[in-house]
């Protein structure tokens, strides 16, 4: 589905931009959906029996990644994909550098309109978010150029309709949705005062919160200045109210035992290892007694075939996610218990996607897990 938003300060495309958009959103089907599958074929009749007589074990999904792409058909794919990614960028950063100007004008004239926005200029970014550009993007998610700049967050909400294939919908905030009426409905006596989003870029799974919990103080926290700026504009076209902060996750300026749910969508692993137990140890500071944490991600690999996990290579080795093998790799359980939550207290599910299985799109053309959404967490008691 073609993601055109209506409100202003989106980025809007030319007729030659926006087809070169449906091309690459259009290849990224094909590839997911008739490349991918065949790689599977040829891994379980040709290369499977192979790798795990010469191993004499069942292989890992190191290695089963390692075999796929010494194969044609796991060059090509990589190939591919990696240079879709790139296309995709660099094809919207024409748009972008037109309409910067003139979108973070708009965001200027909407600030205060709804809500609120407080940036910090001495925050420092992590090491771990500027020794590679994050999924490709040039200058990452971070990077400013003007006073007043919004582009990255455009950029973002420009890109990343393309990558889901639209399988979230046509403000991108299906997982935001599906979560939040999940916690609802789990929880059917749970009135939240206050929820903080953390790493919530441009706030579209952060609006949902507040569409789900129209009495509470629903709070987003990013490190990066134009996310924020561009989430707190997008969220006042949007009529919605919501808090942003430019904060880290690791450390907030809030105070202990504020919130009553803390949430995060794809955050974790991007981080790093150290970062990662900092990050479970502020939620546990921030959260009341028996509040809720949350945080969803794709599955961890021991919830998944070697095959599946194997996947997820070309993030780590390709998509400029480095912590992603490591991340998946732990025990969640463990790491939160070990940052002060009760075993007894942990949360696992997948939740299913309104919008995909409202709209019975094809699992393959979606990088969620068959149509849901993983999320661990915790109640603090």
């Amino acid at each position: 589905m073609k993601y055109v938003p209506k409100y202003k300060v989106f980025p809007k495309s030319n007729h030659d931009e926006s087809s070169r958009e449906s091309f690459c959103r259009v290849l990224g089907g094909k590839l997911a959906s008739n490349l991918r599958p065949k790689l599977k074929t040829l891994y379980e009749k040709k290369l499977q029996e192979k790798l795990f007589s010469s191993l004499g074990r069942e292989p890992n999904h190191k290695e089963i990644a390692k075999l796929i792409r010494s194969q044609l058909e796991g060059k090509i794919w990589y190939r591919l994909r990696t240079d879709n990614q790139d296309r995709m960028y660099s094809i919207t950063f024409d748009t972008i550098l037109r309409e910067s100007r003139n979108i973070s004008q708009i965001a200027l004239k909407t600030k205060g309109g709804i809500g609120s926005i407080k940036l910090n200029s001495k925050i420092k970014i992590p090491s771990y978010l500027k020794k590679l550009d994050i999924h490709r993007r040039p200058g990452g998610y971070h990077s400013q150029y003007f006073d007043g700049d919004i582009s990255a967050g455009a950029h973002y909400d420009k890109t990343i309709s393309i990558h889901n294939m639209g399988s979230h919908g046509l403000n991108n905030d299906d997982p935001g949705k599906s979560i939040a009426l999940w916690i609802k409905k789990k929880y059917q006596n749970f009135k939240p005062k206050n929820i903080l989003d953390l790493g919530c870029t441009i706030g579209n799974n952060t609006l949902p919160y507040k569409e789900i919990f129209p009495q509470s103080n629903v709070f987003g926290i990013d490190i990066s200045a134009p996310c924020i700026r561009y989430a707190h504009a997008r969220a006042c076209e949007l009529n919605t109210d919501i808090n942003f902060v430019q904060e880290n996750a690791e450390r907030t300026f809030f105070p202990s035992q504020y919130f009553d749910l803390v949430t995060s969508r794809i955050l974790l692993h991007e981080t790093s290892s150290k970062a990662l137990k900092n990050i479970i140890l502020e939620c546990k500071r921030l959260l009341k007694p028996n509040g809720i944490m949350i945080h969803s991600d794709a599955p961890q690999f021991e919830l998944i075939s070697n095959y599946d996990a194997s996947l997820r290579d070309w993030d780590a080795t390709c998509n400029n996610e480095p912590f992603m093998a490591t991340f998946y790799s732990i025990s969640l359980k463990k790491l939160y218990s070990d940052c002060g939550f009760k075993q007894e207290k942990y949360i696992q599910e997948f939740i299913p996607s309104i919008y995909m299985n409202g709209n019975k799109i094809e699992e393959n053309l979606t990088p969620s897990f068959r149509n849901s959404y993983f999320v661990t967490g915790a109640v603090l008691g």
